[in-house]
């Protein structure tokens, strides 16, 4: 339950360690969690296991060693942004505008320590995780990376429909003689308007070639326009035409 609580009530940040995609959080953001936790405030019916954070960090350090999460250390790899070389503009600029660029820059050497810096170029720094030799529990910015991942309430309950529609559909000739013709008359409705959409979808490039062809490009014609197109089911019969 502790467990679940932190994978729930703690924010973590993604990042790639091993060339994996992992979610890691902060070891002393989590010390601060537990204490605000149910079992470290003693509320009714709830065992008080946190008094202290020295209490804290032995029982994540129990977690740890049953492989909930592991320590990880941060590698900081910094990537040079590339500048814009403006080396060949001088060359292609007319001599006056050279001239006014000269006399600009003479009367604004104060400002050359300044612009001097802009053109440095600029580091972007981005954060990586690998692997830490010393595997305990440390109270301090220390990058820990989840292993637990509990499988949420919602895929249990989606699974479990899926297995008994699965075996459902396998008794189908077990069922009810009247379920049986409903969902016989049910399936022919269904293929008999999948294939009036799809009857509509060629007519409407048939007849919109037809058109164009006949006024030499000068109308667009399109029967039903949101026919194939990524909107609702009674949004792609409307508008008619366009």
């Amino acid at each position: 339950d502790v467990a679940r609580y932190l994978r729930d009530k703690l924010p973590v940040k993604k990042t790639t360690l091993l060339s994996h995609k992992v979610e890691y959080f902060n070891a002393a953001k989590a010390v601060d969690c537990l204490l605000e936790s149910p079992w470290a405030t003693g509320k009714p019916k709830v065992e008080q296991l946190f008094t202290t954070r020295e209490s804290v960090v032995e029982f994540m350090d129990t977690l740890l060693q049953h492989k909930f999460f592991h320590r990880a250390k941060k590698i900081i790899v910094t990537k040079p942004k590339k500048k814009k070389d403006d080396a060949g503009d001088s060359e292609s600029t007319p001599k006056p505008t050279r001239e006014k660029k000269k006399k600009d820059n003479d009367s604004g050497a104060a400002n050359e320590g300044a612009e001097e810096k802009k053109e440095v170029e600029e580091i972007k720094k981005k954060i990586k995780l690998d692997m830490h030799l010393e595997q305990f529990f440390v109270d301090a910015n220390e990058p820990y990376v989840w292993i637990y991942d509990p499988v949420p309430l919602k895929a249990w309950i989606i699974g479990t429909l899926l297995v008994v529609g699965a075996v459902a559909v396998c008794l189908f000739p077990l069922w009810p003689r009247t379920v049986r013709d409903y969902v016989y008359y049910l399936s022919v409705a269904t293929a008999f308007l999948l294939g009036v959409i799809i009857s509509l979808a060629f007519l409407r490039q048939v007849l919109f070639v037809v058109i164009w062809a006949c006024t030499l490009g000068r109308h667009h014609f399109w029967l039903l326009p949101n026919l194939t197109e990524d909107v609702g089911f009674m949004e792609s019969f409307w508008p008619i035409y366009q």
